[in-house]
């Protein structure tokens, strides 16, 4: 016979620990802004991983996705990507302190920059950021 699960107490989850529940997103391109130059992927994805664990706790590096970027500086050139996507969970404090902030800023800046991007593109909980501006702080 089967046993029976207890449920849990009103209002409270069966699972422990710290409830992290805003998303973070980086997409870590493959290619320079001109759509054939490849850049050091495999770098800045290692990078990404490293910054997210020592700012927020972790991240999750997700295998090559299949992406297009309409670049309308260079008159709505079209560029394709094979982007890894990395995945960060974090709490809303850790979120909003103004130093994590500032680090990840600054990740996004420099991998815009020494990558020659036009845009890097960070999700943080529902919204999306183009990071377009790519001069040191």
């Amino acid at each position: 016979m089967a046993k029976r699960r207890k449920k849990p107490a009103r209002g409270r989850l069966p699972l422990k620990g710290g409830r992290k529940r805003v998303l973070v997103v980086l997409f870590v391109p493959s290619v320079e802004r001109d759509g054939t130059t490849p850049i050091e992927q495999g770098r800045w994805v290692d990078a990404a991983l490293e910054m997210f664990a020592r700012v927020f706790g972790g991240a999750t590096a997700y295998p090559k996705a299949k992406g297009i970027w309409r670049d309308d500086e260079r008159d709505g050139a079209l560029v394709k990507d094979e982007p890894v996507v990395v995945h960060c969970y974090t709490t809303p404090d850790d979120i909003e302190d103004p130093g994590n902030l500032a680090e990840l800023g600054s990740f996004c800046r420099t991998m815009g920059r020494n990558a020659r991007q036009g845009e890097v593109g960070l999700v943080i909980g529902d919204e999306y950021f183009a990071i377009r501006e790519f001069s040191a702080e």
